[in-house]
């Protein structure tokens, strides 16, 4: 026999041999149902990175120094405005119950509208109007500012409408309600149309 096929041919039944000697017993039923239940657990996945918080003075003091940097140009930068409702918005996320929260988040509302991003402005509006309530001195302002943007901005005259009752109904006495009753009666006009109804309600006078 050629010497590398007899080699080759013991390396194979030594192999066979192994294997055979090797032979795993059966599981028995206790190991069947460990295995089973091992399978079934899932690795947890690793917690999220904890984000860090600035102290509050540090932060209020970059949300100072943005603010001097973009109201001192004539021309809004987009960019930076971004930058700007990032900061009042971590503000507020973090240091809630400070009394400078709601003029924080209505000047993200205001800033938001700016760059057209309406739904944004709703939602800081929302929460200056609804979460600090009269602790805002501007919050008839801040409702109707609201109302304005469901009005004309996203066609949502049913929220704008509910809104501008709020302001009335609240502030009787103010001249945001007389404004937001007068909102009320111009909802879905086009501006012809509110050009010709001031026109006519001049001509009677």
């Amino acid at each position: 026999m050629n010497k590398f096929l007899s080699v080759f041919l013991s390396i194979i039944l030594s192999l066979v041999t192994f294997s055979c000697n090797n032979k795993s017993k059966p599981k028995t039923e206790e190991e069947q149902m460990a295995e089973v239940a091992r399978s079934k657990v899932t690795e947890l996945p690793a917690p999220p990175e904890k984000t860090v918080v600035l102290p509050q003075a540090e932060l209020q003091e970059q949300v100072t120094e943005m603010e001097k940097e973009l109201y001192s140009s004539e021309v809004l930068d987009v960019n930076k405005a971004k930058q700007m409702i990032r900061l009042y918005d971590t503000y507020h996320k973090n240091y809630y119950k400070d009394f400078i929260c709601p003029d924080y988040l209505f000047k993200a509302g205001e800033i938001s509208e700016n760059i057209n991003q309406y739904n944004s402005a709703v939602n800081f509006y929302k929460m200056c109007c609804y979460e600090y309530n009269d602790n805002f001195k501007f919050r008839a302002e801040c409702l109707f500012r609201l109302a304005n943007v469901y009005d004309y901005k996203l066609n949502d005259y049913v929220h704008a409408k509910d809104v501008y009752t709020q302001v009335i109904e609240q502030y009787p006495k103010r001249q945001v309600a007389k404004d937001a009753a007068a909102a009320i009666k111009m909802m879905g006009q086009s501006d012809a149309d509110i050009i010709r109804s001031f026109e006519a309600k001049n001509n009677k006078k």
